[in-house]
């Protein structure tokens, strides 16, 4: 790797040479302005009163930035290169950096296995910061937290274009004064749960959701989009979860809102606040992590803060665990475009895949060859992975039967798990 210092039309900045690769960190033009614009959009939804994470060291100028907004807060730059690291510490932009007081730099090569499990374990994904110059130099050996801190900056990415959409759901949700679900935690932990989600292979699960929805002894769960296939299949989940913010929520909801009269609904507090209001069911709000005006309101009324993981099915797998899921098994989570499909038959969102246009391939889920997915679908896949990874004391079942093959849980068919837990 070669490593430069260049001028620019402001301050020097560094371009980096390697197989090939040209990298210029902050900008050739003007490093100071990117650096500052960056500084501005990174802070804009994080906690007050946590440290901050920043993944790259670049050329130090998104650092100073950041100290000059965040004088309070202690600042802990991450860099994975090591080269790049030693390199740094020994030049001018570094000198820069020293003289603050609040930065902290770390070369995660140097760390112990315990010490790195334990920093992942104590950064919050609110207040992580990711300069994408910082992953540009990841080395190959870091691929696989690569490929993590890039489904992070994904989410946060996304959260921060509906940030204005997320904040006036939230006022007017909260003028429903509908109560949270901090009085149903375990409320139903004698019970296994069925998460279903609007995969393709929902279809194919539908005549035996239809008979264990007459079980007492199992929870079905439903996420918004699949709610449309459930009902017209004569089948009522126990509850729904919706918690875009986006309008297009309004296409869940079937034309006979009589029908949800039984449905408990459960909606994130940023949810579009039409869907909700009128919902005619019963309803109950839900406070989300990384959100801070949720996380404020969830400690003012003493009810949980849920972990979202960028979609309503990683949101609804963790409210089932607080409402006391033990037993869980998904249906519908496909994770990935099975037969070429979007979703399930009368799911609002059904489209045609052309599986040419699509770059990335999993495992399916018989571990038999691949299946076409989409990143975003990829970020979820790996959530769930993590969560039954970081939650081992819980029995997670994956009966999609179709869609990709999902790390730590446990594949069998929904019969199976039918039989295993009817009692």
């Amino acid at each position: 790797m070669k490593i430069e210092v260049i001028e620019t039309r402001t301050e020097p900045t560094v371009k980096i040479s390697s197989h090939g690769k040209e990298i210029i960190f902050h900008s050739k033009y003007d490093p100071i302005h990117e650096a500052t614009v960056w500084a501005t959009n990174a802070t804009a939804n994080i906690k007050d009163n946590m440290d901050i994470w920043v993944v790259g060291l670049s050329a130090g100028y998104h650092i100073t930035a950041l100290t000059t907004m965040k004088t309070t807060a202690t600042i802990n730059i991450i860099e994975f290169n090591e080269e790049y690291y030693n390199w740094f510490m020994s030049s001018s932009f570094y000198q820069v950096l020293s003289q603050k007081k609040n930065i902290n730099i770390l070369n995660f090569d140097s760390l112990s296995q315990s010490e790195k499990k334990n920093l992942f374990q104590t950064i919050s994904s609110t207040n992580i910061l990711i300069h994408k110059n910082g992953l540009d130099t990841m080395p190959v050996k870091y691929n696989n937290v690569k490929i993590l801190l890039e489904d992070i900056k994904l989410q946060k990415d996304s959260i921060t274009r509906q940030l204005n959409s997320m904040d006036e759901n939230f006022q007017k949700n909260i003028q429903l004064k509908d109560a949270g679900i901090g009085k149903l935690k375990n409320s139903i932990k004698e019970k296994s749960m069925i998460l279903v989600s609007a995969g393709p292979s929902l279809n194919k699960q539908v005549p035996l959701l239809k008979i264990i929805s007459g079980n007492d002894n199992f929870v079905i769960g439903a996420v918004g989009t699949s709610l449309k296939t459930l009902l017209n299949n004569e089948i009522m989940p126990n509850f729904v979860m919706i918690t875009d913010s986006q309008p297009t929520t309004m296409q869940q909801l079937p034309a006979d809102l009589s029908s949800l009269k039984h449905i408990p609904l459960f909606y994130l507090s940023t949810a579009y606040h039409e869907t909700t209001a009128i919902y005619n069911g019963p309803r109950k709000i839900i406070w989300q992590q990384g959100y801070v005006p949720a996380e404020k309101m969830a400690s003012l009324k003493g009810d949980p803060i849920i972990q979202t993981g960028g979609s309503v099915a990683t949101t609804l797998l963790d409210t089932m665990v607080f409402l006391g899921a033990h037993n869980i098994a998904v249906v519908g989570q496909d994770l990935a475009f099975t037969d070429g499909k979007s979703h399930a038959t009368d799911s609002p969102y059904q489209i045609n895949i052309n599986e040419q246009r699509e770059d990335k391939k999993v495992i399916n889920y018989y571990q038999n060859g691949y299946v076409y997915t989409a990143k975003n679908l990829n970020m979820y896949r790996t959530w769930f992975e993590q969560y039954a990874n970081e939650h081992i004391d819980l029995r997670l079942y994956n009966c999609t039967e179709g869609g990709a093959f999902i790390n730590n849980w446990e594949h069998i068919d929904l019969n199976e798990f039918y039989l295993k837990f009817k009692k």
